[in-house]
């Protein structure tokens, strides 16, 4: 059984990782969460598959609309509480995300990438700030709901993974990898 302390502490470093890929490995928001929490969560997609599914979620689906932080969060609860033995049913799984919708407006007021990044507009660095604020919160928010039904993945995590800080380099890198094979 994993105790609250360690389960807050498993929050706090998905959280981490996803801010880390986002502004070092320069994921987007919604590549960033799907990558976190999948890989340390052990949701079963490869890293590149968890990108690559991410990917079209960038920059509110890339036409400033649904915010890409609020829909990676959705396709990891999918993944990860629809998944397994002890998977949610699909109803309960919308209920959690309306959950999660709830709990994103109440912290950002907004769901649209466009009203998100308003204020920053022509700011490209603070824009860059407070997305990556937004995606990690959203990271946070996720987490807790997804271990909240299904907490036996808090054993499951992998420390490893969520222990290494991405470099600029080795993101870099990374992408370059991935490109090759």
């Amino acid at each position: 059984m994993t105790s609250e302390g360690e389960i807050e502490k498993l929050i706090d470093n998905l959280r981490l990782k996803t801010e880390d890929c986002f502004e070092n490995r320069k994921m987007c928001c919604s590549e960033s969460i799907l990558y976190a929490l999948n890989q340390g969560l052990r949701g079963g997609l490869s890293g590149e598959a968890a990108i690559n599914l991410g990917t079209g979620f960038c920059g509110g689906m890339g036409a400033e609309d649904g915010c890409g932080a609020l829909n990676g969060s959705v396709l990891a609860i999918g993944l990860l509480l629809a998944s397994g033995q002890e998977g949610l049913t699909k109803k309960k799984i919308k209920a959690v995300i309306k959950e999660l919708r709830e709990k994103f407006k109440e912290e950002f007021n907004f769901e649209k990438c466009s009203d998100l990044t308003k204020p920053y507009k022509g700011k490209p660095k603070d824009s860059r700030r407070n997305c990556q604020r937004i995606t990690g919160i959203s990271a946070e928010l996720t987490a807790r709901l997804i271990l909240q039904y299904r907490p036996e993945l808090a054993a499951l995590s992998d420390e490893e993974f969520l222990a290494v800080n991405e470099s600029k380099v080795g993101g870099f890198m990374g992408k370059i990898r991935s490109v090759l094979k």
